[in-house]
């Protein structure tokens, strides 16, 4: 026997010494072990009410602290919200607050006719005329009586139609307090809304795109044909139709015959946070009325900005009753698969503990995790299924190694639970703890708020589960102990009689089968077919060297597979992706990427104070301009700079910084108040603080393109010398996809580590903890590879997944590797037969219920829940299999051996002294454990890896 094989035995007998003892006294407490959890964690369950639920998909499925986040914040610090006055669509610090609607003919032909251009009309008048109700609590003075008497319009029914009042949050955010003073008090007024009331404006004219579509001047310039398309020279300018307008027919000159759908969208203004607030709420009424309006002949799509992160909420929620599906299909599977025995020894019943103890530590963590004020993230949906899984794995553990008691009646139920304790104790904990820590490193390393979360919540609940099964499961088991061994009744717990007592007495065969019953006497009497045939069947078939050459081949092959495939895994989250398919939102996102495509403006905020009037700045200004404007996904003639218009102004003067201000100021900003937005200026020290520019880009579809794209315009702000950055809104989602990769490969290789340090401490044999991280290496490698051919791509919620695929594959591999090291047999072939003996039915049968703890997800139309499905479905499939026929197979050939020199310990008999008095003790050839009845001792017989160890640790000298 080797050194490193000596160290491994003792540490390994280390632990099982600690779970023997936890196990005894569990053994010997069993009611405090099971009454404390239920209270404290459904205790816990309960604050989950109190959670806080977070949908915001920029805040949680965005890098945390990007780029983008911190330019954002910047842009708002630098330029106020023109909304209210100077609305430019093109100069947005935030994303855009409105809704949309996309109209078009049900046989996708012409919607420029006069009819359809009559509904389309029709629609925005009904969109105009739509009106919520709404509360709101103002400050009035103390003496005011009723509304009626502070001078607000009404109409005729009470309700308020004007701003002119203080709300509540304006009063004490303007006064840095909260509560009221002495001389005013709170009133509830009821608030008509109506599109008038919110719209963003320019010149005091609510600003729509797509509003010429509305008016007489287009139609006749339509009947003349005279629209340009995609710059039609409007009575109000030059306009881009392709933003409104799309899949465009257009004739020889370049003039609009047809088009297929129009696109209006109504902007709203956010100008104050009470303004903001009733945009929301009546963005949330006009989601409510809108499929009930009139559109005539024609057929519709319509969003709101707030609409995505709502339906993702409504997506999830929706699917909250599968988790009740869920519990009682795992019920149903663990009470099938243990119904084994007679109606005494039957575990059916006790499978139901173990079901209830990862309900548990669900339960414990969502309220535990709540209450410390984690907001609660859609995703975090995905756990329980995850978490009942890993639960009832560890309990078909403990059920085995309690099976394997049976072959000795000597035990005592304490004596036998501790057994049970010593001999799946290492397992269970190596199933926590790497699942957890997988958690654990995700929570640490991820820039995603969204993996936090969950990484969290999981972490968490595999560690309340953990706990669990060793405390109310362990005394469920010292309960179902001390049934069986007083010979009562599964059901009844009255005490029956043997099959054969009572078949003397001449029942039937049937009150025989569910009336009669006995205490299991052999090791696996109480087990059921689903366990027995694996133990029998695998070893017999896997190592037979023929079938090793097969086993290899055919996991080269799927090596070789996984890798072709994660070559094409694709990058990024489409957000429409996160709702459901049946979702209003999904509808129009999916119409506005086919007819209108995805294109945006580009700002390049000047962030210094600068002399414009010199030549040297503006042409460095204009060079950027022109840089960006070569770029390819870049619209050549779409960039929109008050600086160029101004320069071929008649206002332009460039004699001096304050000439140069002063007009612009006073003459040029006047006439063009849109470009108020883009401009910061002290009139103090005519010094203009902070600008921008815009460019507008080409249909970007693809995220990887959208991602490069931000990346070049960025390298040419920073490359310019005048301090200047490159800002859109939605940088910060595109920012995920920059993210995603190397965020995937830091968070997968830490998980990866800890894996590593976790298995060398549990497993301490250096050759078997490079071979589950070699296993776990070729399932991640599957995983990444056969995610792109089932049609998934990496994102932040996928990336979850793939923490999580790390835990579950150390997990079966290493059942394998610690069933190995335990076994008292010479060669590496009977090792692994060994292991593969009282590891495989364990591995299956806990595969199989973490797949039925996930498979009513098929139904679900969540795409969360749906990724989630498939990929735990390659997690469990590819870690079963490379667990049951690869590593046995590769321990079968490479694993470590006792050397030939040593002495057998199943023939050895070790002389165990305390004093005068001795005692032989001869190893058993099982793992189970008997108790050192000479002397009356109660010196722990532990097997070979504990059991020398075992008696020095109480005074004993041992010697063979």
């Amino acid at each position: 026997m080797t050194c490193l094989t000596k160290y491994a035995m003792r540490v390994t007998g280390c632990f099982c010494r600690l779970f023997y003892r936890l196990g005894k006294l569990v053994a010997k407490y069993p009611f405090p072990f099971v009454i404390l959890p239920v209270l404290i964690f459904s205790t816990l369950g309960v604050f989950f009410y109190f959670a806080d639920h977070q949908s915001n998909v920029e805040d949680m499925y965005t890098p945390i602290n990007s780029r983008g986040h911190k330019e954002k914040i910047r842009v708002k610090s630098l330029f106020e919200d023109g909304s209210d006055e100077n609305f430019n669509a093109m100069a947005l610090n935030d994303n855009q607050l409105g809704i949309g609607i996309i109209l078009q003919q049900r046989n996708k032909s012409n919607i420029l006719t006069e009819t359809s251009l009559d509904v389309i009309h029709d629609v925005a008048d009904q969109i105009k005329n739509i009106t919520m109700i709404i509360d709101v609590e103002i400050v009035v003075p103390k003496s005011t009586r009723d509304i009626w008497t502070i001078g607000l319009n009404m109409t005729s029914e009470g309700h308020v139609t004007s701003d002119n009042y203080v709300t509540l949050k304006q009063y004490e955010s303007a006064n840095d307090r909260s509560g009221l003073a002495d001389d005013v008090k709170v009133m509830t007024i009821t608030r008509a809304v109506t599109l008038e009331d919110i719209c963003a404006r320019l010149k005091g004219k609510c600003q729509t795109d797509g509003f010429y579509f509305l008016t007489d001047e287009f139609r006749e310039a339509y009947r003349n044909g005279t629209v340009e398309y995609p710059y039609w020279n409007s009575p109000w300018g030059s306009l881009d139709l392709s933003r409104s307008l799309g899949n465009v027919n257009v004739t020889d000159n370049g003039r609009v015959r047809s088009a297929q759908a129009v696109r209006l969208i109504f902007n709203f203004r956010r100008n104050t946070e009470h303004v903001e607030h009733l945009s929301f709420e009546w963005e949330k009424h006009y989601v409510i009325v809108a499929p009930d309006l009139d559109y005539g002949d024609l057929d519709f799509a319509f969003s709101a900005s707030h609409s995505l992160g709502n339906e993702l909420d409504k997506g999830t929620k929706g699917d909250i009753g599968i988790f009740a599906m869920t519990f009682a299909l795992m019920i149903f599977y663990a009470a099938m698969v243990t119904a084994g025995g007679d109606c005494v020894s039957s575990r059916a019943l006790l499978a139901l503990g173990g079901v209830l103890a990862a309900v548990l530590g669900i339960f414990g963590s969502l309220g535990l995790i709540g209450l410390l004020g984690v907001p609660f993230v859609n995703i975090v949906g995905c756990m329980p299924f995850l978490v009942l899984g890993i639960g009832v794995d560890d309990m078909f553990l403990m059920m085995a190694a309690w099976s394997g008691t049976l072959g000795n009646r000597d035990l005592t139920i304490p004596e036998r639970l501790a057994t049970t304790f010593r001999s799946a104790g290492i397992g269970i904990t190596i199933t926590s703890l790497t699942d957890g820590l997988a958690f654990v490193v995700g929570g640490f390393t991820s820039v995603f708020q969204s993996v936090r979360n969950f990484c969290i919540y999981t972490g968490t609940a595999v560690f309340i589960c953990y706990v669990c099964n060793l405390t109310f499961f362990g005394g469920c088991m010292a309960l179902h102990g001390r049934r069986v061994y007083s010979e009562r009744h599964t059901l009844t717990c009255r005490k029956v009689k043997g099959h054969d007592k009572l078949y003397d007495e001449g029942h039937s065969c049937w009150f025989r089968r569910f009336c009669g019953g006995s205490v299991p006497e052999e090791v696996g009497a109480d087990e059921s077919l689903c366990e027995k045939v694996p133990r029998v069947l695998l070893p017999r078939l896997v190592l037979w060297n023929p079938m090793k050459a097969v086993i290899l081949f055919c996991f080269a092959a799927f090596l070789g597979v996984s890798i072709w495939g994660a070559m094409g895994l694709k990058q990024g989250l489409l957000l429409k992706h996160l709702v459901l398919p049946n979702s209003f939102y999904y509808k129009y996102n999916s119409w506005e990427e086919d007819i209108f495509g995805i294109t945006f403006p580009v700002s390049f905020v000047i962030d210094e104070p600068l002399n414009y009037a010199n030549f040297t700045v503006s042409k460095e200004v204009n060079n950027l301009l022109n840089k960006a404007r070569d770029d390819p996904d870049i619209n050549s003639y779409g960039s929109y700079c008050w600086l160029v218009d101004f320069f071929f102004s008649a206002h332009f003067n460039p004699t001096s910084n304050h000439a140069f201000v002063q007009n612009l100021r006073n003459k040029f900003l006047p006439e063009n108040p849109h470009y108020l937005s883009d401009l910061v200026i002290d009139e103090e020290f005519d010094v203009i603080v902070a600008s921008r520019c815009h460019v507008y880009t080409e249909n970007v579809r693809e995220s990887t393109e959208q991602t490069e794209l931000m990346i070049r315009l960025r390298e040419m702000a920073d490359a310019a010398r005048i301090k200047v950055f490159a800002y859109q809104p939605v940088f910060v989602f595109f920012e995920q996809y920059a993210e995603i990769v190397p965020n995937t490969k830091l968070t997968v290789g830490a998980t990866l580590a800890a894996m590593v340090v976790v298995s060398f401490i549990l497993l301490a044999h250096p050759l078997m903890v490079f071979l589950v991280l070699f296993n776990v290496v070729m399932i991640v490698t599957g995983i990444f590879g056969f995610m792109a051919l089932w049609g998934l791509s990496l994102s932040s919620v996928t990336m979850i997944h793939l923490i999580m695929s790390v835990g579950f594959s150390v997990d079966f591999s290493a059942h394998v590797c610690a069933a190995y090291m335990t076994s008292l047999e010479r060669t590496r072939q009977e090792r692994a037969r060994h292991a593969l003996t009282h590891a495989s039915g364990p591995i299956l049968n806990g595969g199989l219920s973490s797949f039925v703890g996930i498979v009513v997800l098929v139904i679900s139309e969540s795409f969360i829940f749906r990724s989630f499905f498939k990929i735990m479905v390659l997690v469990i499939l590819f870690g079963v299999l490379h667990a049951v026929f690869l590593m046995p197979v590769i321990l079968s050939l490479i694993g470590p051996e006792l050397s030939g020199d040593e002495k057998d310990p199943r023939n050895s008999t070790i002389v165990v002294k305390a004093g005068e008095k001795t005692a032989n003790w001869k190893p058993p050839c099982t793992l189970n454990a008997t108790s050192l009845s000479d002397n009356k001792n109660e010196g722990e017989v532990s097997d070979w890896l504990g059991g020398v160890a075992a008696f020095e640790n109480q005074g004993f000298a041992t010697h063979m």
